[in-house]
């Protein structure tokens, strides 16, 4: 009888462990799915609470940076709060090209500090500002300001249509508009991009602006214009009135078409057109108009880990012997009466060859950069040889995020005096 029992316990004991043992499985399933949907539903209530803190996206809108663009995400009546800043640091060389000594000093400096703010009234009207600090500190002596770049009302009447006023970005360029740091390569901004176009170029008026389902947008906007009293043989950048008690006797008109309608690529033109002189009289009492006009056409392009950007801008001034004359300007310090320069930009990303999925990046860039403010002068006056520039860039950008980055350069500078000045350049970037 024993002996039955103990076979019986035997044979009995596996099916009762199994059965034991699937209870036990099933019971640590069942919680493992309860503590993965009290996980869902903890993040769904801070997303609740946090509001759109929780869905920050960093994407372009409207020509923008990604920071800049923060209040457009916006899906219902808020304040938004982003921003950009980097430091650089400029090794320059001791000598000129011609063996000269350069007297430069190398210099490390907080370059910007960027406050994006922006309210959303409704679904149709929002505030968009940025405000800068340069060079980390302001007062007395000091060589730091505070300014605003940009501060604007949109009524968004449509995706095609939408309605701009107040500070405005002149939408010329690629850099005007989309300067955050970690969007472009290099240490410094593209010299084209500060002395053709002379970026960052802002302004008081008014405008439209908008995009279509099929990759096309467009800006349109009246401005206050440039003041030709500041121009100068470096060129028109002296000229901005930022927005700051601007003369307004001459106002301009100023634009811009992109398509990116094909993933990776976006191409467009834009251009600035004007009077600058703003009631300035010629040696005959005549008024002195100073026309600008100028032309930009762009490119760029990404398809996996391969980014390039190209661009060309040309400029002509109107009345250049006149100005010359008012600002008595002799000899090779005439102001250009045409000035251009373009840029061809591209790096590859070859951290995505070892980790194809990583967000880091590593991309060694080169830079090729032709630019010359006395392109051509008015009778009579000689060519500035220093004007005509060549500048080539090496350097690698290393992204640990893709809103940060660390980039080491060396800016290979000529020009036709033989005076140009080489340097190596770091930079710590950053945007949120």
């Amino acid at each position: 009888m024993i002996k039955r029992f103990v076979i019986g316990l035997f044979m009995i004991s596996p099916l009762a462990a199994s059965t034991v043992w699937a209870q036990t499985v099933t019971r640590q399933d069942t919680l493992a799915e309860l503590s993965r949907r009290i996980d869902i539903l903890t993040q769904e209530i801070e997303k609740a609470r946090l509001g759109e803190v929780a869905e920050r996206k960093y994407e372009s809108k409207y020509g923008l940076g990604p920071a800049a663009s923060q209040v457009y995400h916006l899906k219902k009546t808020g304040v938004s709060l982003a921003g950009y800043g980097e430091v650089t640091y400029q090794d320059f060389s001791q000598e000129t090209d011609a063996g000269v000594l350069s007297g430069r000093t190398n210099e490390i400096d907080f370059l910007r500090l960027i406050v994006y703010t922006g309210f959303r009234f409704n679904e149709r009207l929002l505030f968009n500002a940025e405000i800068e600090f340069e060079h980390a500190s302001t007062g007395s002596g000091r060589p730091g300001e505070v300014s605003v770049e940009f501060g604007y009302l949109e009524a968004m009447l449509a995706p095609a249509l939408n309605v701009r006023a107040g500070m405005l970005l002149t939408p010329v360029g690629i850099i005007n508009e989309l300067h955050e740091p970690p969007t472009y390569f290099g240490a410094l901004r593209p010299e084209t991009e500060s002395q053709i176009i002379p970026s960052t170029w802002r302004a008081n008026g008014a405008g439209i602006l908008g995009a279509t389902g099929g990759g096309l947008g467009y800006k349109l906007y009246v401005i206050e214009s440039l003041n030709a009293s500041k121009f100068s043989s470096s060129g028109i950048r002296s000229g901005r009135q930022f927005g700051a008690r601007a003369i307004a006797e001459d106002f301009a008109l100023t634009g811009r078409v992109d398509y990116a309608g094909i993933p990776g690529v976006n191409f467009g033109a834009s251009f600035f057109s004007g009077n600058t002189g703003q009631n300035l009289v010629d040696a005959a009492g005549g008024d002195l108009n100073a026309r600008v006009n100028l032309v930009s056409v762009h490119a760029l392009f990404s398809y996996r880990g391969l980014e390039a950007r190209a661009l060309y801008a040309r400029s002509t001034l109107g009345d250049a012997d006149s100005l010359n004359s008012f600002l008595k300007l002799t000899g090779n310090k005439s102001v250009g009466e045409t000035q251009d320069g373009f840029y061809i930009t591209a790096g590859y990303n070859v951290l995505a060859l070892i980790k194809p999925n990583s967000q880091a990046a590593v991309y060694p860039f080169v830079q090729y950069e032709k630019l010359n403010t006395q392109k051509e002068v008015p009778a009579g006056f000689s060519l500035d040889l220093s004007r005509a520039r060549t500048n080539i860039t090496y350097g690698l950008s290393y992204k640990p995020h893709p809103n940060v980055a660390f980039k080491a350069d060396y800016l290979n500078r000529k020009n036709e005096a033989n005076t140009g000045v080489n340097q190596f350049n770091l930079a710590v970037n950053y945007l949120f």
